[in-house]
């Protein structure tokens, strides 16, 4: 726990966050890509517009991890993303630091089915791609990231 605080600080993460491990969305079966939704290569474009969602809607930060299954590459989610300052991309994070931050998370989203199984052991809010997208479109996003009586733990590690 306190090697992922370290790094978490050292980027610049002292609040609340939501940790996205993007993904290959050309599998998802619930995201029309009829509407302008994610391409081949609009994948990044995708992430980088939900990460600026959750900043905006939500007020937390977003720490970006590379994803095993079907990953994209975190940095250049960042790199595409219009609001930087609240991302922080976190690299090689060893097994116990990921399962760490996803115990200090305020939510999760990818389409990594490990990460999803390990979010809900740990009991941190979760959402796949395609409820993401349902969310926006409902205006909702901040829905997804809630657990009652949750709040956020003070910065004073």
């Amino acid at each position: 726990m306190a090697g992922v605080l370290r790094r978490l600080h050292r980027a610049g993460v002292r609040k609340s966050f939501v940790v996205v491990a993007p993904t290959s969305l050309g599998r998802e079966p619930r995201v029309d890509l009829s509407d302008g939704g994610p391409r081949d290569e609009g994948d990044v474009d995708w992430w980088s517009r939900l990460c600026d969602l959750i900043q905006s809607e939500t007020g937390r930060s977003v720490v970006l991890v590379t994803a095993a299954d079907r990953g994209l590459e975190a940095g250049r989610v960042l790199r595409s993303s219009r609001l930087r300052k609240r991302i922080a991309v976190l690299e090689d994070l060893a097994f116990a630091e990921r399962s760490a931050l996803l115990e200090i998370a305020q939510g999760v989203c990818t389409g990594d089915r490990d990460l999803l199984v390990e979010a809900r052991v740990l009991g941190t809010p979760n959402c796949e791609p395609w409820e993401a997208r349902t969310a926006i479109l409902g205006e909702s996003l901040a829905g997804l990231f809630s657990t009652p009586g949750l709040e956020a733990l003070p910065a004073t590690a």
